[in-house]
């Protein structure tokens, strides 16, 4: 839906161009017309390009550079169509090395059709940096490009943030009134957001008015009265008619906007199988998309870190962290399984033979399931830290890319933050392998409580970054001390504390020390004001890979990791089912 609405917005350009130029002849006629009507014809791919040499040439003598190079974008544009999206950036790449070496102010063209490369990919930030970068590059006194930059960003903003997308269109409308046919573009933008806002009755106001509109200027435009139909579908109820109108393929291409199309129907029709459905669907279009250009990415950022050393060095250390990483992650997943394996050998010899059948066959069911669980989890997590790195490499170490030292370090810093989030992830892992190995933990430190919470504290600090109050409450003095694992009973606490910072937006974290003289015993609390956990999660919180927020990042492994090393300290982990200000969490190390 979206490469086809760029599509528009670059062929609405051309013909506001040629407007002002003088008559064409029927030849140069003849070709345009077999040049556009190629666009979405693969096996002629050929015949595009020989076509494509001649309007350029004819663009050129006729508008000069800047006709030029909307047919040179145009060949990009038709890359994206026949799904060929990497070579869609390559040739958007070598456009701007173009312009760049011959001093052409177009900028904004080629960053708008860089935006739109991205967004087909199901790259959001990506897509959302260039299409801003467009605005702010087009020209005050070109109104062609200020519009088709203002409707780029409002076509990628329609489905993940609609208000934003109104709020362009409204800037821009004033400006298409000129235009009829981008005016008419507009309020199918307009109209898309309403519906992705759910806000019916604004909707058929657009439609009406784009009818109207339409039926003034005598506009003749498949392409938007498509959206406008499927959406009148939807929101009627007749959702076969829509169904059939989404997989329409002149209207509609298999890509990131037709997922959202369905997905919407689908919440719009009280359906969440299908909601998730379509999300997986999506998800595995975006991996796929994104497999190929992962790797070309990181030849290419090699090659580019040859050139300069200060950067090659940086780079080559995140390389190395991230060999190192997926290494580790090896070795734990080999370790896990074999231990699995040898677990199962020896319950084999050990139970009766028909017993022995049964259980052997549902561990190996189980065993399966986790293994593809914990496959799945690792993919997830290790997969969005990877691209953020992968992307924003490519773009710092791209001499053709104008970064300032602002966005630079900002783009540094995001890959400094996923390299540590994909060390977090190992260590996570590496936590949960040394608890299932231990049997207990040696209590043979003697533990100053008061310094050690307060060094928790500390350290947590680091992750709250002044975001929170941490407050650390203390009911017993600083002589008190505790014969227990000191390595342990720290990690606890400060999971616990990460934890509660995590999902806390604001308010305070409170940690709290009391003796229990009844039984010897030493109470450790965590409480925070966050978003609490709900009655039915409660009794799930401890189980590996459960993640209350299944779109928060971690492996759902933190809390599992906790109660495992309080068990082997002898101590208790419970969540408090009676505080219902946030979370809170208590540990009993008994005397």
């Amino acid at each position: 839906m979206k490469t086809k609405s760029l599509l528009l917005i670059i062929t609405l350009l051309i013909c506001t161009t040629l407007h002002a130029e003088p008559a064409y002849t029927d030849e140069e006629k003849r070709v345009m017309q077999r040049y556009y009507e190629l666009f979405s014809q693969p096996d002629e791919e050929k015949e595009f390009y020989v076509l494509n040499q001649q309007v350029k040439a004819i663009m050129e003598k006729r508008s000069g550079r800047q006709g030029y190079y909307v047919f040179r974008i145009n060949e990009v544009t038709y890359e994206i169509n026949m799904g060929r999206s990497s070579k869609a950036l390559k040739m958007a790449q070598e456009v701007l090395k173009e312009m760049k070496e011959h001093g052409d102010n177009y900028f904004d063209m080629i960053y708008s059709t860089m935006g739109t490369i991205y967004e087909d990919r199901g790259n959001y930030k990506m897509s959302h940096y260039y299409n801003e970068k467009a605005i702010n590059m087009v020209q005050p006194t070109d109104t062609i490009g200020k519009i088709g930059a203002y409707l780029g960003m409002a076509n990628l903003e329609s489905s993940n943030h609609p208000d934003e997308a109104i709020r362009l269109v409204d800037y821009i409308l004033p400006y298409c009134r000129k235009y009829p046919n981008h005016y008419n573009y507009a309020q199918t933008m307009k109209a898309l957001a309403y519906f992705f806002k759910n806000d019916t009755e604004a909707f058929f106001r657009t439609l009406r008015e784009y009818n109207m509109y339409k039926g003034e200027h005598n506009l003749m435009d498949e392409q938007n009265d498509g959206i406008m139909q499927t959406i009148n579908a939807i929101l009627t109820n007749n959702h076969q008619a829509a169904i059939s109108l989404i997989n329409d393929k002149t209207l509609f291409t298999e890509n990131m906007g037709y997922y959202d199309m369905l997905i919407q129907m689908y919440k719009l029709k009280g359906e969440p199988e299908q909601v998730i459905d379509v999300q997986r669907r999506k998800l595995n279009a975006i991996d796929s998309l994104n497999a190929n250009l992962i790797f070309e990415n990181m030849n290419q950022m090699n090659a580019e870190m040859e050139v300069n050393k200060a950067q090659q060095e940086v780079i080559k250390n995140r390389m190395y962290w991230l060999s190192a990483v997926l290494a580790l992650l090896v070795v734990v997943m080999l370790l896990l399984l074999w231990r699995h394996l040898t677990r199962r050998r020896y319950q084999k010899r050990l139970l009766k033979k028909n017993q022995e059948l049964e259980v052997a066959l549902d561990h190996a069911k189980e065993s399966d399931r986790m293994k593809t669980l914990f496959i799945q989890h690792v993919s997830h997590e290790i997969r969005t830290p990877l691209n953020v790195i992968t992307g924003y490499a490519q773009i710092v170490n791209n001499p053709d890319y104008d970064l300032d030292d602002a966005t630079r370090k900002s783009m540094l810093g995001d890959i400094s933050r996923n390299t540590k989030a994909i060390t977090d992830i190992v260590n996570e892992l590496l936590e949960l392998a040394d608890g299932e190995s231990r049997e207990h933990y040696e209590l043979n430190d003697d533990i100053a409580v008061n310094e050690l919470c307060r060094k928790m504290i500390n350290e947590t600090e680091s992750l709250n970054d002044g975001r929170l109050q941490l407050n650390f409450k203390s009911m017993v003095g600083d002589d008190y001390t505790l014969k227990s694992n000191r390595m342990a009973l720290g990690n606890i606490l400060l999971q616990l504390l990460n934890n509660a910072v995590k999902f806390t937006k604001e308010g305070s974290v409170e940690l709290c020390v009391r003796e229990l003289p009844a039984n010897g015993g030493t109470e450790f609390s965590v409480t925070d004001t966050g978003i609490g956990i709900s009655k039915e999660h409660q009794d799930l919180v401890f189980e590996r890979f459960y993640k209350v927020d299944a779109f928060k990042q971690g492996f759902g492994l933190g809390l599992t990791v906790c109660l495992k090393m309080a068990r082997l300290l002898g101590a208790t982990l419970v969540l408090d089912k009676h505080y219902n200000k946030g979370a809170r969490f208590v540990l009993t190390v008994h005397g």
